[in-house]
């Protein structure tokens, strides 16, 4: 009979799975990388593997929920942190910038777009794409809202169309970046654009 693990053995053997599965995506993209690719990568049995996961797609989904997770700490140690909304603004923006400029084959971004445009003709896949677009339009536009309810923004249109302007035009430049490359698509430019038509938006001096 074999021996009980805890909780939290449980969970360590879960983020190793996960781990393991953000090397392989980010390294072969999302329809090229294999079950098989993770295990291995993992150190880990296909038995046990499936004691948490029973397919790719499900493990792939589980790091966008953790990747969500982990964003959403990041900004509110921003907040902790930071006593303007437009300095936390900037430094996300700066973050970007620097995953973009970084490496395209070291992110997960293009193994994200892979999965959603690549089935979206599936209804599961295509729901889920748009509960994490409006999502994070609410994520943004909250924030947004802070800095408004603050004294700090005096937005030009509503909080809501803000966060989807600038949720269209980065998701432009990114499979821009992520189609030609940082160099030829000028996405440092682009994104610096990004922020000053940004900051008009909020009527920041």
């Amino acid at each position: 009979m074999s021996p009980k693990i805890s909780d939290h053995q449980k969970e360590e053997r879960r983020q190793k799975i996960l781990f393991a599965a953000k090397q392989i995506f980010k390294d072969k993209g999302y329809e090229p990388a294999t079950l098989k690719d993770i295990v291995e990568e993992a150190g880990m049995s296909r038995g046990w593997i499936y004691l948490y996961f029973q397919t790719k797609e499900e493990i792939f989904e589980a790091l966008l929920d953790q990747q969500d997770w982990e964003y959403e700490k990041y900004v509110d140690g921003l907040l902790a942190k930071n006593p303007l909304i437009w300095e936390v603004i900037l430094v996300t923006f700066a973050q970007q910038k620097a995953e973009l400029l970084s490496s395209v084959n070291g992110n997960l971004l293009p193994a994200f777009y892979e999965y959603f445009l690549t089935g979206w003709r599936d209804d599961h896949r295509r729901n889920l794409l748009l509960s994490r677009y409006e999502n994070g339009i609410t994520r943004f536009a909250k924030l947004l809202q802070l800095g408004v309810d603050r004294g700090e923004f005096a937005p030009t249109l509503s909080t809501g169309d803000i966060a989807r302007i600038i949720a269209s035009f980065q998701e432009g430049i990114m499979t821009h970046t992520f189609a030609v490359g940082p160099e030829q698509a000028h996405t440092e430019a682009q994104l610096q654009a990004l922020v000053n038509y940004l900051s008009q938006l909020l009527s920041i001096s």
